[in-house]
């Protein structure tokens, strides 16, 4: 491990990126594996120009994956600048396949963090030791103990600074929706970059730009989000060398029926529409006016259509992990969860103020299973009373909705998903095709290109 000072108080306003000391160096004692390097900023983190920020970036340029700790046992106050520089630094860790840490705050700066960090975009640890831990694989997890009652009344009014400073709750709520674009960002944007570099190697393209036109316009001819083109030439078995077909062998599946679109043919439906109907009709049956969609992704679930709640917490619930909330418990069981938002002990305290925030006092959790018995997505449906249960009609009836809509789903991840892919190869082919007499050296023509190895 190695280490470095990165001070922040008025000294360092002048010394400018190009002071001698601010480049990560080896500390004194530490280990010499170098997978990872611990900053320990002294004062205020409230600039962008800060050199725990320009140290941190520094690393994941210069040490693609490389992990940094940023030890805040020294830092006394943060602000918004602050906060979104670290997000900043997470992002260009992420894209170098690295994570970026934090651990040892104080008190005040926990808990401002924990406030704007909600759904876990930067791992906080409570010592330098259990980071450390963490990125050597071992048990120790992040900080997981409860809020304190002045945490939880920080989550609905202020929240403390240090140095009796006070950062109101728009101030946290305009950081929420702020960094919104920039958690999404840290999800979608390696993605989709590792599938533009696959794309470009295993064709022979003449950019790496090309490949992404290629990316967009199969993924706008198929109507088929860019990320989930992406996240399938990923995932899928490479087509075989020379072959003109990703699937040669492959027989389009007739598409399910969907029997609460009646105007729409199966097969011609857009996943957008088949998502929004079903939230829609699922708020009818319960008479309620409020719900959102999420489907399944490999971290978790990710919001895909919601009606009459918040801004703040459908940026606060845009992505969800594993047991973190009462829909994410229904993806897991399998099941549908019924949630009293109060008591309910799945939420946490800060989750919880969003949600009661919106009118709703209880939700219902019902997740989506497609023919292959595994779940593709939730949709959950809140209602204002308290203890609100749902009759044996109207379970039925969501029942029925959602194995209806879960079998679409898989169906439309199964072909129309597929039938961009194999769109997205005839394109590469053709391209490399032109592309080959400007490229002489690099080997074996189109059809027979290089190992991604």
């Amino acid at each position: 491990m190695r280490e470095t000072e990165a001070t922040g108080g008025n000294e360092d306003r002048g010394a400018g990126k190009d002071a001698p000391d601010r480049r990560p160096r080896p500390a004194p004692g530490a280990a010499s594996a170098g997978a990872i390097w611990l900053l320990r900023p002294e004062g205020g983190l409230d600039r962008p120009d800060h050199p725990v920020f320009m140290g941190t970036r520094q690393v994941g340029r210069e040490r693609p994956g490389a992990a940094v700790i940023v030890d805040l046992s020294r830092v006394r106050e943060i602000t918004a600048v602050g906060v979104r520089g670290l997000l900043r630094c997470a992002r260009t860790l992420s894209e170098a396949g690295a994570p970026l840490l934090l651990a040892a705050a104080t008190d005040d700066v926990a808990r401002l963090l924990r406030t704007v960090l909600v759904d876990g975009t930067i791992r906080m640890y409570a010592t330098v030791e259990a980071a450390v831990a963490a990125c050597g694989g071992a048990a120790a997890g992040p900080e997981t103990s409860a809020p304190d009652a002045s945490t939880r009344d920080a989550s609905t009014r202020d929240v403390s600074a240090p140095h009796g400073g006070r950062t109101a709750v728009p101030e946290v709520i305009r950081l929420r929706r702020e960094t919104v674009d920039l958690r999404a960002k840290l999800r979608s944007h390696p993605l989709i970059a590792q599938a533009q570099g696959v794309l470009w190697e295993r064709y022979r393209l003449p950019a790496e730009e090309t490949a992404f036109t290629l990316l967009k316009r199969s993924s706008q001819a198929h109507n088929v989000r860019l990320r989930t083109l992406a996240a399938a030439l990923l995932r899928v078995a490479r087509p075989a060398p020379g072959s003109p077909l990703w699937f040669p062998e492959r027989t389009r599946g007739e598409a399910p029926a969907l029997p609460f679109l009646p105007d729409v043919r199966p097969g011609e439906a857009h996943r957008s529409t088949v998502v929004k109907r079903v939230l829609h009709r699922a708020m009818e049956v319960v008479g309620s006016d409020m719900g959102d969609l999420q489907l399944a992704d490999p971290a978790g679930l990710r919001m895909e259509q919601h009606h009459g709640l918040g801004r703040e917490f459908i940026d606060f619930f845009s992505h969800v992990g594993e047991g973190e909330t009462a829909c994410a418990t229904a993806a897991a069981r399998a099941r549908p969860v019924v949630s009293d938002i109060t008591t309910d002990r799945v939420f946490s305290d800060t989750a919880r103020e969003v949600i009661l925030a919106t009118g709703s006092r209880t939700a219902h959790s019902i997740p989506m299973t497609g023919a292959s018995r595994q779940v593709v997505g939730v949709f959950s449906v809140h209602v204002p009373e308290v203890r609100h249960s749902l009759t044996d009609a109207e379970t039925a009836i969501l029942l029925d909705l959602a194995a209806r809509a879960g079998t679409w789903l898989e169906w439309h991840e199964r072909t129309v998903v597929l039938d961009a892919l194999e769109d997205l190869h005839r394109r590469a082919l053709a391209a490399a095709r032109r592309a080959a007499p400007r490229r002489p050296s690099l080997g074996p023509p189109p059809g027979g290109y290089p190992s991604e190895s």
